[in-house]
């Protein structure tokens, strides 16, 4: 499943706009984010993961791959919080991904899921007006400047629970999106191998007895058997050593 959304990069208030794409597949469940500098991408899958989560949603089972276009690996990563975790939730059956493909999205996200501003949003308005987008989200606390800056309808929000209702699906749709999701969740569950003990010393994976446990000990019928022919084979060695003359 492919989700598209748009961010803005900024760079000593020159604003570019990138596309954020995320893709979902069956897998061992991982998150990894391509186009930002490898400590800007760990510290926003932490703020993202932890903002889905904390907000009261699932987060998917499966393989979630981001990319950036283009690469914004010189400039610091919380500008794109929103959108990848708007993104996420498209991909979970939350927010509709017609409309999510349309805006723009611009704030940073605490752990619990709230929206905090970010600078030279007057910058990112401005490309979005550029590039033809048709609205911007972003902090509450930069609804003003946004809209000084842009004729582009801004709605300037205080949590990632307000931007997931504004832009969610029809509810049967939404309700038939989280369906297909969970399924595809419990696809990739079902399809990770089982872990099992087995022991490197037994091929059928049973551990081996222990040294001295009762199946490894000879019983006494056991002894008697394995003892008395011994000692009939060396008496009749010593009676024909005898009866030869050679030293038994």
């Amino acid at each position: 499943m492919l989700v598209h959304a748009h961010g803005f990069a900024v760079n000593r208030g020159l604003a570019e706009h990138v596309d954020v794409e995320l893709d979902v597949r069956p897998g061992l469940p991982s998150f990894s984010v391509i186009g930002l500098g490898s400590g800007a991408a760990r510290d926003a899958r932490e703020r993202v993961q932890a903002a889905v989560l904390n907000s009261g949603f699932a987060f998917p089972r499966r393989r979630v791959t981001v990319n950036l276009a283009p690469a914004a690996a010189g400039v610091s990563g919380p500008a794109f919080d929103l959108a990848l975790a708007c993104c996420v939730l498209a991909a979970e059956g939350e927010i509709d991904g017609r409309r999510l493909a349309r805006i723009g999205l611009f704030a940073q996200l605490g752990l619990g899921g709230d929206l905090r501003g970010c600078d030279w949003v007057s910058a990112a308005a401005e490309v979005a007006e550029e590039v033809g987008l048709a609205g911007l989200i972003v902090a509450r606390a930069d609804l003003g400047e946004a809209r000084s800056a842009s004729s582009v309808p801004v709605a300037g929000l205080a949590s990632l629970r307000e931007v997931t209702s504004l832009l969610a699906r029809e509810r049967g749709t939404r309700q038939r999106a989280r369906s297909a999701a969970a399924r595809a969740n419990a696809a990739a569950r079902a399809q990770r191998p089982a872990s099992k003990d087995v022991s490197p010393l037994s091929p059928n994976g049973a551990s081996p007895p222990l040294a001295g446990s009762r199946d490894e000990r000879p019983s006494a019928q056991g002894v008697s058997s394995s003892v008395v022919p011994l000692r009939s084979a060396r008496a009749r060695e010593g009676h024909n050593g005898r009866a030869t003359g050679r030293p038994p």
